[in-house]
């Protein structure tokens, strides 16, 4: 029998889940159906069942609020597409009535919101897993390779990740890289514009429901890729701002579109991530990391490259530089034929099932088999996406309070000045 899903959220990021279940149905990993859609937006939630029905073949029923979908649609698990101040709710109420759930990313809104999914996950007996597609892609899975296993960079030691743009200061696209605007993602109009924000835009500029502004948007993306590439961070000193007036302004209640922030790992590591969509002039883009043999740089230069490292898109592959001491130089592609070469056929799809390699289709996919008994638990469950969080809530603390923060310390929730809003507005 097929596993029944829910699509609960029916918003931009949910397109991207259907167009990965699309690519599973076309690889032959199709025995599951999406039986219920739901958003309060109804005009969205109708759109992505008609979605749906054209790319798989079957339409959902609709439903506009996840009460009504739990108390009469039979399913077995939800793929939860929300805004992150909903997350936790909703989860929980998914849990207790019985699915399994896959939560986009930010897991919870704040590290207490994560304890209430977790906590419901081990009472309920039901899977936890956290969406985050980019550790899946080929390009960090060559990375942890070269990182750990190869020999070729040697010991990891150091990073240095910087991008200057003039994105939120400039009214349209720079013409000569050609990239879109990235920081209106979080709710930043071009100057001069007065359009009126999308529903889509306005909700991550209320730090209430987003939890946070880039940092914990498509930070999250990078914070998680961290720990993926070198396990726990220990501390992170940040100062953001906000300059886009043209004067630099602490942070606040508008996204940050400025930050500098420093980490050091337990491993040892440590590492530098500066970046700005408010520096007008002359723009740059440089991710690297050092080990003690080399360089390994990330070319790939997308929109978002600053956040989600190594990225595959379905319209560009990732590239990279790596350059040893010896001289040697070696390009992704060749990277990543080293790191197929190193995988046993069942390794090789145990990371790429079927030849995927978009991470949307892979994590949905992991979450497919949990459900089914071949795989035992999520790369990324419960805790390691509170954890991933907690390192991107240990930058605003940091931002907040002029302080070196212990990223343990908000785990365990002794520091929590910059979360204590947002959990007093959700009663936490």
């Amino acid at each position: 029998m097929p596993i029944r899903l829910a699509l609960i959220g029916c918003g931009r990021i949910s397109r991207r889940h259907v167009l990965a279940m699309k690519d599973l149905q076309e690889r032959g990993r199709s025995d599951f159906v999406v039986c219920a859609v739901c958003d309060a937006n109804e005009q969205a939630a109708s759109e992505r069942a008609d979605m749906l029905e054209e790319l798989l073949g079957e339409r959902p029923t609709v439903y506009s609020t996840h009460q009504e979908l739990l108390a009469e649609s039979q399913v077995d698990a939800a793929d939860l597409c929300l805004p992150h101040g909903l997350h936790h709710g909703i989860a929980v109420d998914c849990m207790e009535a019985g699915l399994h759930v896959l939560c986009e990313k930010p897991l919870g809104v704040t590290i207490k919101a994560c304890r209430l999914m977790i906590d419901a996950a081990e009472r309920t007996g039901r899977v936890l897993s956290t969406a985050a597609p980019h550790r899946r892609q080929p390009g960090q899975r060559t990375a942890k390779w070269i990182l750990d296993e190869s020999g070729l960079l040697g010991t990891p030691l150091s990073f240095f990740h910087q991008l200057r743009s003039s994105a939120v200061l400039a009214s349209a696209p720079s013409q000569e890289s050609g990239r879109p605007n990235p920081s209106q993602l979080w709710g930043q109009q071009p100057a001069g514009s007065n359009e009126p924000l999308p529903e889509h835009k306005r909700w991550r500029r209320d730090r209430l429901m987003s939890g946070g502004g880039p940092v914990l948007d498509s930070g999250f993306h990078y914070c998680d890729s961290l720990r993926y590439l070198f396990g726990e961070a220990d501390k992170v000193y940040a100062v953001l701002r906000s300059m886009k007036s043209g004067a630099p302004e602490p942070m606040g209640d508008a996204p940050e579109d400025t930050a500098f922030v420093t980490f050091t790992f337990k491993n040892g590591v440590t590492g530098s991530w500066s970046w700005s969509f408010a520096a007008p002039g002359e723009e740059a883009y440089d991710v690297t990391f050092y080990g003690s043999r080399g360089s390994l740089r990330d070319t790939t230069a997308g929109p978002f490259s600053i956040f989600h490292l190594f990225e595959r898109t379905p319209k560009r592959l990732e590239t990279a530089r790596l350059e040893c001491s010896d001289g040697s130089v070696y390009n992704m592609k060749e990277m990543e034929a080293m790191h197929r070469t190193s995988l046993s056929k069942k390794e090789e799809d145990f990371l790429y099932p079927g030849g995927a390699t978009d991470g949307f289709s892979i994590e949905i996919w992991e979450f497919l088999e949990i459900l089914r008994g071949n795989r035992p638990a999520p790369e990324i469950d419960g805790w390691e996406g509170m954890r991933s969080l907690a390192l991107g809530d240990a930058i605003y603390e940091s931002g907040l309070t002029g302080e070196v923060i212990s990223v343990d310390d908000v785990l365990s929730g002794r520091r929590s000045a910059f979360q204590d809003p947002i959990d007093e507005h959700w009663s936490l």
